[in-house]
């Protein structure tokens, strides 16, 4: 944590080898970037289609470490996961403190002001849940992204968030129980879409093939998996939805 809290966005990659070492994977992703406005009486912001390289660390057993770079080899992003109840790490998001894998969503105050809904998504076996968060001057004007990965843990899948029927009061009520496990801090030229929600944190068809070679952790993790989901499938039948 001590070397965590050394990054900052638009350091140089070569700096995070320095505190970390080498990353386990990297590969390359296309997101959008924001560029100059066009138009003199009605500015467009425009979006460009850019290439990052993606770089994860496994932090032992206990969580990763995820940055993403320009072709300058400049952090532009990057996002810390706890994947172990040993690993609570207390962190800033903006002006709050936060306990990575402990602290509810609902601790934080409601998502973006300007009314920007929180990305999730849920399938059969992935799923993901973000929300966005801003806080001028007192955040030095980055974006902090916090949510639930299914790469991290504790796991909460945002059961019902299907399509745009997951309301402000479903919102609500998974935000009360839901523990925040993963946390991205974003520079101020990245178009969100084209991460969120899965860019909160390393990818786990990728990252779980660490994993593996722990057969019980695998195991119990599955196990608690599929036990929360069918205490939340059994909750929405028994209030007739």
């Amino acid at each position: 944590m001590r070397a965590y809290r050394r990054m900052a966005p638009y350091v140089r990659h070569d700096y995070v080898t320095e505190l970390f070492g080498e990353p386990a994977w990297e590969h390359k992703q296309t997101v959008r970037e924001y560029g100059g406005a066009v138009g003199e009486d009605e500015p467009e912001v425009v979006l460009t289609d850019v290439e990052l390289t993606v770089r994860t660390w496994p932090l032992g057993l206990l969580g990763y470490l995820v940055t993403w770079c320009n072709k300058h080899d400049e952090v532009l992003m990057y996002s810390l996961t706890t994947r172990s109840r040993l690993f609570r790490p207390r962190i800033s998001v903006g002006p709050y403190r936060i306990t990575l894998g402990r602290t509810p969503l609902a601790s934080l105050p409601t998502s973006d002001p300007d009314g920007t809904r929180p990305w999730h998504e849920l399938g059969a076996r992935r799923f993901s849940y973000a929300e966005q968060h801003y806080f001028g001057n007192p955040g030095g004007y980055l974006r902090w992204v916090v949510g639930v990965s299914d790469a991290g843990a504790p796991l909460a899948p945002p059961i019902g968030c299907d399509g745009d029927t997951w309301g402000a009061a479903k919102v609500a009520a998974y935000r009360r129980v839901a523990r925040i496990n993963s946390v991205l801090i974003v520079g101020s030229t990245i178009d969100l879409d084209s991460v969120l929600p899965r860019g909160i944190a390393p990818d786990l068809d990728t990252v779980r093939l660490l994993e593996l070679r722990h057969p019980a952790r695998v195991a119990l993790a599955s196990r608690y998996y599929a036990a929360r989901s069918a205490g939340e499938r059994w909750k929405n039948h028994r209030n007739g939805e």
